[in-house]
């Protein structure tokens, strides 16, 4: 039978008090509390909804279902963390390390991913509408079945990427790279194509002005 820790959880900033924190590993909360970081940690289920957590290390972190929705996490580590089903929508992520991040069915909507370095991460189904990917990395991500619709990925590279069955409807792909990517079954509808780089590694500009 699995732990459950009720933590009330301390100021990582002067103007932040957060809400109870839940997880397995009562050590690893204190941890969190006392520093905003923790590498290799249990938190599965942690509540960090509108936390300070710029320039943290949650590498390798297990966030299985946690809660950081408009959560500061600009220029954090999250490599290899495990946000499977996480609420990140509308957190601020702009060049966050998500190398291999695992975001399966996570909702991402309305994130700030700007610069981000997504390279290798599954985003399977995960929720990323009207989200800034402006300059991301996303290089060989996972990405089927994802709804990127009206999100911004002027600038981005998601070259070999998989995209089979994504919905890029209303996505802004001015600039992005999309070299060997699989589009199969990828809904294009009013996406914005300009200087973008097929799969084919051909220039389209069906949309510049």
């Amino acid at each position: 039978m699995k732990l459950r820790i009720l933590a009330t959880v301390l100021l990582f900033a002067p103007s932040l008090l957060m809400a109870p924190t839940q997880a397995q590993n009562p050590d690893q909360v204190r941890q969190l509390q006392l520093t905003g970081g923790c590498r290799r940690c249990n938190l599965v289920g942690v509540d960090l909804r509108e936390a300070k957590l710029n320039n943290a290390d949650f590498s390798h972190s297990d966030l299985i279902g946690s809660f950081l929705s408009n959560a500061s996490l600009s220029s954090a580590s999250l490599k290899r963390a495990n946000l499977g089903g996480a609420d990140l929508s509308g957190a601020d992520l702009s060049d966050a390390l998500l190398w291999g991040a695992y975001l399966r069915n996570a909702s991402l909507s309305g994130t700030n991913l700007s610069g981000a370095n997504l390279e290798y991460a599954d985003l399977n189904n995960a929720n990323l509408s009207v989200t800034n990917l402006t300059g991301a990395n996303l290089t060989e991500a996972e990405l089927r079945g994802a709804d990127l619709s009206g999100a911004n990925l002027s600038g981005a590279d998601l070259s070999a990427a998989d995209l089979k069955g994504a919905n890029l409807s209303g996505a802004n792909l001015s600039g992005a790279n999309l070299s060997k990517a699989d589009m199969s079954d990828t809904d294009l509808k009013d996406a914005v194509l300009c200087n973008t780089t097929t799969p084919k590694g051909k220039l389209y500009n069906r949309d510049c002005s």
